[in-house]
């Protein structure tokens, strides 16, 4: 039986949320400073190609989500039986594998994009100016899916603080390059592109940096960790496996669904889906804000759920949920307040602007809505219920089609099919929510897992 940890306080929910909050808005912070200097100094076209281009890039970057997710449980479970040689063996065995999907889908770029704009159209020029920015942001993608699984690593073991070193080191390098190489050398789509990829790799380099120096802090690098009966034992090597595939069809369905609403958007034309693109900046920088909770709630009830404890369990649900539902409100009061202002900042053209604003009051509601979907995430990820998640995901992504083409099936055509576009968006997080909430009772933990008398 593992050792007591500390007892989880708010105090402590909030100070092991608080880095990770920063660190996981590093991804969208690169597309914010991508959208800002393109929408600023490149034009229109550039920002629309840049909105597609982000949606395809992140249908890779997002759908290996599981080598963050996976990483994350298993450490925090082996952390919570004090099995030191586990926790590093599960870092060792993440980072090269994020490497190698990276390099393969750098290598086979032509077939799978070819395919990618068979799937999401628009405009000719549009599609030119994606291909463009997401050519130069793929060779940045290995070190990318590296760096995640390093961070769900971090987060498993409640170190979020390293996670959010290794984001400031990206984000300063692609702060400065970026316009660098647009202002100055006149790069264009392709110099935010490359730009940011040079910051995936320093990001990488400073994670592994951080990582060797928490592993030194945790008493030095378990050489039985390296070991061939440690790295490929059946038993770790199966649950990793089925725990990445869960979540893995899991993560696609959920990609799925953030893609077919954007393409959506692409199909109402350039103004619009440019506007949209500002919009989802707004939604995905909240959204891995608020995910800083569900990360800390995956710690917390990962620690639980190895150490075979209930009531940390219980509590760490309870916690972490009233802190997201916090910070959602405020979240979403702060993008209808201040959203007019970054949406005037972020683009030049009056038409996006306009429309940019006629959505951002559905744009508010996307935390208030979404909160307890990445709330719920969390909990599942940390006791490896990933079946769950994967029979969730899909459900909620066919509820999200089928609102979808039911509401445009009458607004199609007409000034409200933007409005019918944002409404099936909000259900899809409300039906996210409701699946996972079904098969919650049914999470079944260790049957030691009891309250302590």
């Amino acid at each position: 039986m593992a050792s007591a940890s500390p007892r989880l306080t708010p105090r402590a929910v909030f100070s092991q949320s608080w880095p990770v909050m920063l660190a996981n808005a590093a991804g969208p912070i690169v597309g914010f400073v991508d959208t800002l200097i393109i929408g600023r100094y490149v034009g229109t076209s550039a920002l629309a190609g840049i909105g597609l281009g982000a949606v395809i890039y992140g249908i890779v970057y997002w759908g290996f989500g599981f080598l963050r997710m996976s990483t994350a449980g298993l450490a925090a479970q082996s952390d919570g039986q004090n099995n030191e040689t586990a926790v590093q063996a599960h870092a060792i065995r993440a980072v090269p594998i994020g490497v190698l999907i990276g390099a393969l889908v750098l290598l086979f770029q032509i077939p799978l994009l070819a395919g990618a704009f068979k799937i999401y159209t628009a405009e000719a020029v549009i599609e030119q100016n994606a291909a463009l920015y997401i050519s130069a942001r793929l060779w940045g993608l290995p070190a990318a899916l590296g760096t995640i699984a390093l961070m769900g690593w971090f987060v498993g073991i409640s170190r979020s603080q390293r996670a959010l070193q290794a984001a400031i080191v990206l984000n300063l390098v692609n702060i400065i390059l970026s316009p660098i190489f647009v202002i100055t050398l006149g790069w264009g789509l392709w110099g935010v592109g490359i730009g940011s990829a040079i910051a995936e790799w320093c990001g990488l380099g400073a994670a592994i940096y951080f990582a060797w120096r928490e592993i030194k802090s945790r008493g030095g690098l378990r050489r039985e960790a390296l070991s061939k009966p440690v790295l490929l034992n059946p038993h770790d090597i199966k649950r990793l496996g089925i725990s990445n595939g869960n979540i893995f069809i899991r993560t696609l369905t959920l990609t799925f669904g953030f893609n077919f609403f954007g393409n959506a958007a692409a199909g109402q034309g350039e103004v619009f889906l440019a506007g949209n693109h500002i919009l989802l900046q707004f939604i995905t920088l909240t959204a891995l804000v608020l995910d800083g909770f569900a990360h800390t709630a995956e710690a917390a009830v990962g620690k639980a759920f190895g150490a075979s404890r209930r009531e940390p369990f219980d509590r760490a649900v309870k916690l972490t949920s009233y802190f997201s539902c916090g910070f959602a409100i405020f979240f979403g009061a702060l993008i209808l307040l201040g959203g007019p202002f970054l949406i005037a900042a972020l683009s030049k053209d009056p038409e996006v602007i306009a429309s940019a604003k006629t959505y951002l009051p559905y744009c508010a509601m996307v935390p208030i809505v979404g909160f307890a979907a990445f709330q719920l995430d969390g909990i599942f990820i940390g006791s490896t219920q990933t079946r769950q998640m994967r029979d969730a995901g899909i459900i909620a992504v066919l509820v999200y089609l089928a609102l979808h083409f039911t509401l445009m099936h009458f607004w199609e055509g007409t000034p409200l099919s933007g409005r019918a576009i944002w409404l099936a968006f909000l259900g899809y997080y409300i039906a996210r929510a409701i699946t996972l909430l079904w098969f919650y009772p049914k999470i079944k933990p260790p049957q030691q897992l009891q309250p302590r008398s």
